[in-house]
């Protein structure tokens, strides 16, 4: 039985041997032999190999991405939750497994110094510490003498809840294996609305949008707690704080390519299906049933928000007791930090999705543009409406400019 299972075409050969020995040097066996990749023969072994291996390593490329026997092959370590998905060329994977994240191995000469093998290794030993046993179960079920209450019961009538934990030196040894940092996430119902507004012209015109599903969003934009454990994890850079603090203030300057990172990672790492917010979503959400400019309606928008008059110039925690919750339960979907969408830029809604996804085809989009919403901790009060848009290029960074995380149910 081999650790590894690399899976490549034919053509990409002289590359697939580069990486396989780069792996071998690690201390793990590989199964790469091209000449078993290559007939219906040997279905029953590379079957019986992938049923074995602790992670698969798919390199896609051009000649890969048309092979039905790596994309069959794919299919199984996904199924297996091994697949560990690489770039050979500068293609896009096949559509089953554009939501993986995947490494780019295109330019990558063999070193296994370089931060692109290094990410690469560490997805390899997280999957093969959980198969050669080491998985999550011991942590969720450790034997009773592992665990220490942190204060004792005074008798067996006291039903105050007792913090059970791990001693550290288990909890270094296991770290790696730790569920992520995930955002508490907030179901959206099915259901009907009026998007959009007659104020300004790309808020127009006003249109309906049908969610057939209920949805779910994070409860607060991503933290810099949350976002600091995606970039350890991953080595990833650490955005600047603007010495604000970290914590449980919402993550800033991080460009749409961050974000969109992070949502993959959370994809590869708990097996859940997280992405950004498509616009119809976000203010779906945001107006909770209302159908005015602000879903506070009369209310004081200070209680709901973070903006120009109250923030003191910075953002702030998203816990913060002194603001409410919208009617669904969701936070700071005005004020505090815009949040970066998933959906391209354009200019009005004329042919506009009604059925709440993500407007991503050009049809006169910007090539460029990606959509924002809800206002920031320096905006003022007038631009709060839950019908407000804007629109930065993917890699702008500012310090008003975080994102929350849609997910899709079962």
């Amino acid at each position: 039985m081999a650790d590894i299972f690399l899976s490549y075409a034919r053509a990409d050969l002289t590359r697939a041997e580069l990486l396989a020995t780069a792996l071998e040097q690690q201390g793990w066996s590989v199964f790469w032999d091209s000449a078993l990749l290559a007939g219906q023969d040997f279905h029953d072994q590379i079957e019986d190999e992938i049923g074995k291996a602790g992670c698969m390593i798919v390199a896609w490329s051009e000649a890969s991405r048309k092979s039905q026997w790596v994309k069959g092959e794919a299919t199984l370590g996904h199924r297996r939750k091994i697949l560990v998905p690489i770039l050979l060329d500068a293609v896009d994977p096949p559509i089953n497994f554009l939501s993986l994240h995947t490494e780019n191995f295109v330019s990558w000469n063999g070193k296994t110094d370089s931060h692109t093998f290094i990410q690469l290794k560490r997805a390899v030993e997280r999957l093969l510490s959980v198969e050669r046993g080491q998985n999550t179960a011991d942590l969720i079920k450790p034997s009773r003498e592992l665990l220490q209450p942190t204060e004792p019961l005074k008798s067996s009538s006291d039903h105050r809840m007792v913090k059970l934990s791990l001693p550290r030196h288990l909890v270094d040894k296991y770290k790696h294996l730790l569920r992520p940092l995930e955002p508490e996430m907030v179901v959206i119902p099915a259901g009907s609305f009026q998007m959009g507004s007659n104020e300004y012209e790309d808020e127009k015109p006003v249109h309906i949008v049908t969610f057939a599903k209920p949805f779910a969003l994070s409860k607060y934009p991503v933290t810099f707690s949350e976002y600091d454990y995606f970039a350890e994890q991953t080595g990833a850079a650490k955005p600047h704080d603007e010495g604000w603090g970290r914590g449980r203030r919402p993550v800033i300057n991080v460009s749409w390519e961050d974000a969109s990172a992070y949502a993959r990672w959370l994809v590869e790492t708990t097996h859940k299906r997280y992405r950004l917010p498509s616009e119809a979503e976000w203010e779906y959400a945001a107006r909770a049933g209302s159908a005015g400019d602000y879903f506070w309606g009369d209310a004081h928008a200070t209680e709901y928000a973070w903006f120009s008059e109250n923030s003191g110039g910075k953002s702030l925690p998203v816990d913060d007791a002194r603001i409410k919750a919208n009617q669904f339960g969701l936070y700071h979907m005005a004020g505090n930090v815009c949040e970066w969408l998933e959906d391209l830029w354009h200019e009005s809604y004329n042919n506009a999705p009604n059925n709440g996804s993500a407007w991503i085809h050009q049809n006169a989009g910007s090539e460029y543009g990606r959509v924002l919403r809800g206002g920031s901790w320096y905006s003022g009060r007038d631009t709060l409406s839950s019908a407000e848009r804007n629109w930065l290029v993917p890699a702008s960074c500012t310090n008003d400019l975080g994102f929350r995380l849609a997910q899709d149910l079962p």
